[in-house]
């Protein structure tokens, strides 16, 4: 029988057979002229009730026959034909395939050639509905034959002579001469009163998941949900092994819950996804641990504009720093190691400079002394490593009045009064050779003609304040006396009172991208007027950067929300936490974190008494005959009323919608009840349990 199903859905379509069908057909090889010679015709058969048919495994299942052409309806009465059915997807459409495979009545069975009688026919739904017929090519004489096997007696003239019995019986007429002469006792006979006979109830097949597993296949990627047959006949339940259904889950990866896989040695990352399937109510099934993706490798390089340059001065090396990053499938650059020397770019050395430096000069101690800093160049542009500060190179100071022509450097001052004449020199350092001045022309006071007096000079806004070097110097005049009044011989000009520069920290200007702040320094001195600021709150040629404190790493809420589904994850990113000069704290975000989740963001809607369902529209009436009890030519003249039957099925959408609004899912089913003379509305609430497990909900 194996073989005949399988040459049965051969003639239909190219996808697999059904599964194997009971033994005990005849022999399936037919002689093509014999073939040829085999009348066909439209047999029309119908279920009993709403069936689902399942996809490529064969599910059996009763029909009870509508008519059979050229063959007496008293041959098909009470009879049950015994077929196979399933559905096939070719080209995205659903096929629908039936077979029958044998006749029964009475607890006898006849076998019929199962690639004798076929139906092929589109679906809509996966469903054989009893007020569709279904109709069956098939072989008019085997069935006629089989039939008549199922009667009492065989061939034609035993199948007459019983119809004809059986509508005597049920007109209680004879014919003169009939049996009624030779047979005294059927004279006398009287017709019974009709029985009320009940029909017996067809058994229910039931395809359910109660019981059965999901089975995952990774290699097809799907997720196939398993069923089994469940048969409820004279109130006995029995039921099939599980096996893959016709609901079917796609795998899909998923980046989200996997951290990337980072080698440091061979510097890339690579990706790793974890498969999952949703099921039928939008919940996420993981079905395999993080997987490494080798088409998404990603290269790790040096990023060196986010690093500080560390200033080692105990090696007298500039040493530029660089964090390791690589790009992401999502464009999101991540950071796998903090700053730390380049591999690339060499350590450069720190040199010693005197540009932008001046000499201090220290005119009371009669000294003066030259500054520089450190500085560094990096890709040709040289950068400042530091303040101006002493070199350790010393220059004292000579008075000098006259040049080398011996002339006078500066004119004498004259008294009038006294007739008298004081000399002026200025301050001379010797400085790579060649002199240089420190001061202007001063008097020399040692003639004790000329004084030196702070008087109009105090006012420290007109000092001359030297911020490289970290000196103001104070200012003076000279004059001699008169007649009792100070004639003044020269204007406010440098004198030998030096005032040290005082600083303060006021604030910082932060750079984040770069790990560094720089202070805000007030500049300040203690003039005998009181304090007075030369720079406020900048920052001071030659600062030195102070490098934020590592403090360790975390994890923060990155605000960004994302959905698989109906799986939410809550993004999270890793952050390096850093204490600024200031005082104040830095996150650097360097990358994603594996996100929290997954958590469930959907919800079926439906009110509260239908639970998950909304109801559309209820299905037609569907009778069910009872018993016949009363035959007339051959034909029922009357049945049992009270046997009467209703069907009602009812079409219901789920609606499955995730927090955002977005709807993940939206299917329908039908579900089905024998009930009373009428179907309501919406179905009775004892119904609904029962129409939930038949759609599977």
């Amino acid at each position: 029988m194996f073989k005949s199903l399988l040459l049965s859905l051969s003639l239909l379509t190219t996808v697999p057979a059904l599964a194997q069908a009971p033994s005990g057909s005849p022999e399936e090889t037919t002689d093509p002229a014999v073939e040829a010679l085999v009348q066909k015709v439209t047999i029309l058969t119908r279920t009993s009730i709403l069936t689902a048919i399942p996809e490529n495994d064969p599910l059996p299942i009763d029909l009870r026959f509508v008519s059979v052409p050229g063959v007496s309806a008293t041959l098909t009465q009470g009879v049950t034909a015994k077929a196979y059915t399933r559905y096939v997807t070719v080209e995205g459409k659903q096929i629908g395939q039936v077979i029958l495979s044998a006749v029964e009545r009475d607890g006898r069975s006849e076998p019929l050639s199962s690639n004798n009688f076929t139906a092929q026919f589109d679906l809509t739904k996966p469903e054989l509905e009893p007020t569709v017929p279904i109709e069956i090519q098939g072989n008019q004489q085997e069935l006629a034959a089989a039939l008549q096997r199922l009667t009492d007696g065989t061939g034609e003239e035993a199948v007459v002579r019983q119809e004809k019995d059986v509508q005597e019986s049920d007109t209680g007429a004879g014919e003169t001469g009939s049996n009624a002469k030779a047979n005294p006792d059927a004279a006398a006979y009287q017709s019974p009163e009709a029985l009320q006979t009940a029909e017996v109830a067809p058994p229910i097949i039931k395809i359910t998941t109660e019981g059965c597993d999901i089975r995952v296949d990774l290699e097809q990627g799907y997720a196939f949900q398993q069923s089994r047959v469940e048969t409820t006949e004279n109130g006995t339940v029995s039921t099939g092994s599980c096996a893959d259904g016709e609901t079917k889950y796609p795998l899909q990866r998923s980046y989200t819950a996997c951290a990337d896989l980072v080698d440091l040695t061979a510097k890339t990352a690579t990706a790793q996804y974890i498969q999952y399937y949703s099921d039928g109510g939008g919940t996420r099934q993981e079905v395999s641990e993080c997987t490494l993706d080798t088409e998404q490798v990603f290269a790790i390089v040096e990023k060196r504009d986010s690093c500080p340059v560390f200033l080692d001065y105990g090696n007298l090396e500039a040493v530029t720093q660089a964090a390791l990053v690589y790009v992401n499938s999502t464009n999101t650059e991540v950071q796998v190691r903090a700053c730390q020397a380049s591999l690339e770019v060499m350590a450069v050395p720190l040199e010693e400079t005197t540009d932008g430096c001046s000499i201090r000069h220290d005119i009371a101690g009669g000294k003066s002394f030259r500054q520089a800093r450190k500085t560094y160049t990096l890709n040709g542009i040289t950068w400042q490593a530091g303040s101006c500060a002493d070199n350790g190179t010393e220059y004292t100071h000579s008075k000098v009045y006259v040049n080398a022509a011996n002339d006078k450097i500066c004119s004498p001052i004259v008294n009038i009064g006294s007739a008298s004449a004081t000399m002026q020199y200025r301050l001379s350092i010797a400085v790579d050779g060649l002199s240089q001045y420190v001061n202007e022309c001063t008097p020399d006071t040692s003639s004790l003609t000329v004084s030196a007096t702070t008087d109009t000079c105090t006012n420290p806004v007109n000092w001359t304040h030297d911020v490289t070097a970290g000196i103001s110097y104070g200012k003076e005049r000279h004059y001699y006396t008169f007649n009792g009044t100070r004639e003044y011989v020269n204007d406010c000009q440098d004198s030998a009172a030096a005032f040290y520069h005082q600083v303060e920290t006021t604030g910082w200007q932060d750079h984040d991208d770069q790990l560094f702040a720089y202070p805000l320094n007030t500049v300040y001195i203690v003039a005998p007027n009181g304090r007075y600021n030369i720079k406020v709150s900048e920052v001071l040629t030659g600062a030195a950067q102070q490098p934020y404190v590592f403090t360790g790493t975390s994890t923060a809420n990155s605000g960004e929300v994302t959905y698989e589904d109906c799986s939410k994850y809550q993004g999270v990113n890793n952050v390096e936490n850093y204490t600024r000069p200031g005082g104040t704290l830095y996150s650097k975000v360097i990358g994603p974190a594996t996100p929290i989740g997954p958590a469930h963001a959907c919800n079926y809607t439906g009110g509260e008494l239908v639970g998950d369902w909304i109801y559309a529209t209820a299905g037609p009436i569907i009778t069910t005959p009872g018993a016949c009890w009363w035959w007339e030519d051959g034909k029922c003249a009357g049945r049992n009323e009270a046997s009467y039957s209703r069907m009602c099925y009812f079409d219901a959408t789920r609606i499955n919608q995730r927090e955002d609004g977005e709807i993940i899912t939206s299917e329908t089913k039908r579900a089905s009840y024998q009930g009373p003379t009428s179907c309501p509305t919406n179905p009775p609430t004892s119904q609904l349990s029962n129409l939930k497990s038949q759609a599977g909900w």
